[in-house]
This record gives structure tokens, C-alpha cells and sequence, in this order.
């Protein structure tokens, strides 16, 4: 673990006795109302996106590993 300098240490205290202000531009996760264009968008990059899988993929649970 790194230590810290005087600078970061006062750095820490300042920041914990006035608490994180965040103004509304840098608060997130920002909700947006999909639209039907955006949502048509995603349906087009969907089905582009499935024809990229080839074949089936076996689902094995033999072995001897812990994890099974």
C-alpha cells in the first residue's frame, strides 16, 4: 500500500468534512427516453449481432474440478 503525502492526506480531510458536491451534469446514470428510431436502431444491430454465433455450444458438467 502506497503511502500518502501531507498534501493527499489534507486532500482526504478536506473532502471528508465538506462532503462530495456534485452538480447535475456530472450526476449519473442518466435516464433517457428511447425513442422508436433508437429502438428500431437496436432491434437492426441485434439481428446483425446473432448471425455472428455459428452452431451450438455443448453445455458439459462432467469432471472432477471443485467448481462443478
Amino acid at each position: 500500500m502506497a503511502k500518502l503525502s501531507e498534501i493527499d492526506k489534507a486532500a482526504f480531510r478536506e473532502l471528508t468534512e465538506r462532503g462530495w458536491e456534485q452538480n447535475d451534469q456530472e450526476r449519473s446514470p442518466r435516464f433517457v427516453m428511447p425513442t422508436p428510431e433508437a429502438r428500431r436502431h437496436y432491434c437492426e444491430w441485434a439481428t446483425q449481432a446473432a448471425k455472428f454465433f455459428k452452431g451450438a455450444k455443448p453445455i458439459d458438467f462432467s469432471g472432477d474440478h471443485w467448481k462443478l
